[in-house]
C-alpha cells in the first residue's frame, strides 16, 4: 500500500490541490447558502489534508 501512494504522489498532489481550489471556489460563490458553505469547507479541507499526506510522503524501504 505504501509503494502504491508513493508511485501516485502526483496524482495525490494535483488532486488535492484542486480540491483545495474547488472548495475555496464553492465557497467564495455561494457564501451565505448554508450547504454550499459546509460542502466547499469540507473539499477545503480534505484537499488540504492530502496535501499534508503527500508532502510527508518518504521513499519507501525495502525491507529484507
Amino acid at each position: 500500500m505504501r509503494n502504491k501512494i508513493y508511485q501516485n504522489r502526483n496524482t495525490i498532489l494535483y488532486l488535492s490541490v484542486f480540491l483545495i481550489v474547488l472548495g475555496a471556489l464553492i465557497t467564495y460563490f455561494y457564501y451565505g447558502i448554508e450547504p454550499w458553505e459546509t460542502i466547499g469547507g469540507f473539499l477545503g479541507g480534505f484537499g488540504l489534508g492530502a496535501l499534508i499526506i503527500v508532502f510527508s510522503i518518504k521513499k519507501p524501504t525495502i525491507n529484507n
